[in-house]
């Protein structure tokens, strides 16, 4: 997220929303921005792990409160989803962290965060897609029938 956002400002597009999805067990940025001040998990019990941090970096939790970052948590089971719909569409194989990211286009997260009013109508939504090294489709598979998606 930092370095995302530090190339977002070098080229100007500081008023551009940054949407920060976690999943639910590995939401240390969430549970920063709730207490408003960095806070460290118990442990990553989400099945996200390869992005996941007990606690969030400093800066992370710095551009909070210099950019409209926003903070949303969804369930492993979403962003499970999210990876075998990107999957059929596009043949490329993403593990569930990155899924997390993707559920904002495959599931209800922008609708939500629309009508929550965290969230203006956007017109082009960028996703930053990472690989899918680490993940198996039968484990895809596996984790599909795991959570009944």
């Amino acid at each position: 997220m930092c370095g995302v956002l530090n190339g977002m400002h070098k080229v100007g597009w500081s008023q551009v929303p940054v949407l920060a999805i976690e999943t639910n067990g590995a939401h240390s940025l969430a549970s920063a921005i709730k207490a408003d001040q960095l806070v460290t998990l118990p442990g990553i019990s989400s099945i996200a792990r390869c992005l996941g941090a007990v606690r969030v970096c400093e800066r992370s939790f710095q551009w909070t409160k210099e950019h409209n970052v926003i903070s949303h948590v969804i369930e492993d089971a979403e962003a499970v989803d999210a990876c075998l719909k990107f999957l059929d569409d596009h043949k490329f194989l993403v593990m569930p962290a990155c899924g997390a990211a993707l559920a904002a286009l495959y599931g209800n997260s922008l609708k939500e965060l629309q009508e929550k009013k965290r969230l203006h109508d956007v017109k082009t939504v960028l996703v930053v897609v990472c690989g899918g090294q680490g993940v198996s489709f039968q484990q895809l598979l596996d984790l599909k029938s795991q959570f009944n998606v």
